[in-house]
């Protein structure tokens, strides 16, 4: 499975393989947004992840679920529109550098797919 990178919230517009990110007008978090896909099942959960290497990242975030309970159908339902959120002390690592960020998922059976990287450019 291929999943789009993700989307900064707050550079609307950028190309979907490189952002620039600039410290000085960031705020506490850089938040980015898991494209809707068809694909993703509402079980999982998902998480940004920093660094080159998808499997052994130099940083992760904190979960997400991809999807609520609903006890009427007593099934999952996906959700849509899902953000993550990176702390600006986790960016100032990579201060003049750039970075790859993805999002990652997590299910039961240790599946652990990612996202297509998004190249961040970190600037102060």
């Amino acid at each position: 499975m291929t999943f789009a990178p993700p989307i900064l919230s707050q550079a609307p517009g950028h190309p979907p393989e490189k952002a620039t990110v600039s410290l000085s007008t960031l705020g506490d978090e850089l938040i980015l947004q898991v494209p809707d896909a068809t694909d993703i099942p509402a079980n999982w959960e998902v998480y940004p992840i920093l660094g080159a290497d998808p499997e052994d990242p130099d940083w992760q975030g904190q979960t997400q679920p991809t999807g609520i309970w609903d006890d009427a159908s007593e099934e999952a339902l996906k959700l849509n529109g899902i953000e993550l959120r990176i702390p600006r002390e986790a960016l100032e690592t990579y201060l003049n550098e750039e970075v790859e960020l993805r999002y990652k998922f997590a299910d039961e059976s240790s599946l652990e797919p990612c996202s297509e990287p998004l190249m961040l450019c970190i600037e102060t």
